[in-house]
């Protein structure tokens, strides 16, 4: 996921859930997280789960981004 964005040009966050007991618990309680990698856009207003290239280019588009 991260060599995508990176490709791309478009600025990110990574979190690691399997080290960072802070992000583990806001997957888990904020986000519902099932699912990994999960992608939040937006602060959370939209999220991708998994690994599905045409969900994140559809909110990259909708968030103006050019995929």
């Amino acid at each position: 996921m991260e060599s995508y964005f990176t490709r791309k040009g478009i600025p990110y966050t990574s979190r690691n859930i399997r080290k960072d007991r802070k992000a583990l618990q806001e997957w888990r309680d904020r986000y519902h997280g099932e699912i990994v990698p999960m992608v939040v856009f937006n602060n959370g207003k939209r999220i991708v789960d998994g690994y599905d290239i045409p969900a994140i280019e559809r909110a990259l588009r909708d968030m103006g981004f050019s995929p």
